[in-house]
């Protein structure tokens, strides 16, 4: 590496990640998290996040578990309605993507939210739930979104981008295309608390900011089966995001991005299929 990049490049980690990370050591680190002590709570959030993401894998991801979700879904609004029913049995796709989105939300959110409340003895807050200061950040955080708005446009015309996305296509008119978004939104949100909150707060009065790298590494995992791009892009994200939220103590700037950035995609892949038909 020459000098004239160590230069340049040093300022620049120096401000990103390592005066973060040198006063996350300095606040957060401490010999307890709640009831118990820095490494049960490092012990607890591990085994807690790897059941969660093996049941993410293995049941919420599973096709046949998303169907069945669906189609119950429909059968028992019929029981209330069979007009509502017939109705539901009609949007069996979009019921599929909320099937995975309410899993997620389970997964990602409800469970680890119990288990800051009843096992740790702590608030949401406390896992960086509370918006506290993240109006002071927006600034930051549209710097942030800015370079990968732009690398959504010049890479949403691939084919292995509209492949991919959007997730969901609205078929049946736009309302339910407005709907799927909004549950987009929430699996975001899930994903966020998870991965930047209940990960990272639980970690860190053992590890310190190094608890960002043990996140880091399977929210990588989960970006296995998309384009290598984004996989490559979310080992970025996830220091940036990771040192940010630990760093301010919320999740709510991570949550603005990945939403803002999930729009574009899935705004982006649609407006070019619709070009591109006849």
């Amino acid at each position: 590496m020459s000098s004239r990049f160590r230069a340049v490049l040093a300022p620049v980690f120096g401000y990103v990640f390592a005066a973060p990370w040198a006063r996350i050591d300095a606040r957060d680190r401490s010999p307890t998290a709640g009831r118990l002590s820095a490494r049960q709570a490092t012990l607890v959030t591990g085994i807690v996040g790897a059941l969660m993401l093996t049941t993410l894998r293995f049941v919420v991801m599973d096709r046949e578990v998303q169907s069945g979700m669906a189609t119950l879904a429909a059968e028992l609004a019929g029981l209330i309605s069979p007009d509502l029913g017939s109705f539901l049995r009609g949007y069996h796709r979009l019921l599929i993507n909320l099937s995975w989105v309410l899993g997620c939300f389970t997964c990602y959110f409800v469970i680890p939210a119990l288990v800051v409340r009843h096992v740790f003895g702590m608030t949401l807050g406390d896992f960086y739930l509370s918006p506290r200061g993240y109006t002071r950040q927006l600034p930051k955080y549209a710097l942030l979104f800015l370079p990968v708005g732009l690398l959504v446009l010049i890479v949403s015309r691939s084919p292995e981008f509209l492949q991919q996305y959007p997730f969901y296509d609205p078929h049946e008119g736009w309302a339910d295309l407005l709907v799927w978004e909004l549950g987009y939104a929430v699996q975001f949100f899930s994903l966020e608390f998870f991965f930047r909150g209940f990960l990272l707060r639980g970690m860190v009065a053992e590890l310190g900011a190094m608890a960002m790298m043990v996140m880091m590494i399977p929210y990588c995992m989960i970006h296995f089966g998309k384009p290598l791009p984004e996989c490559l892009g979310s080992i970025i994200a996830g220091m940036v995001l990771g040192t940010l939220a630990m760093d301010t103590r919320s999740i709510w700037g991570g949550v603005s991005i990945h939403v803002a950035v999930a729009w574009a995609m899935d705004a982006a892949a649609t407006w070019h299929k619709l070009g591109s038909q006849p």
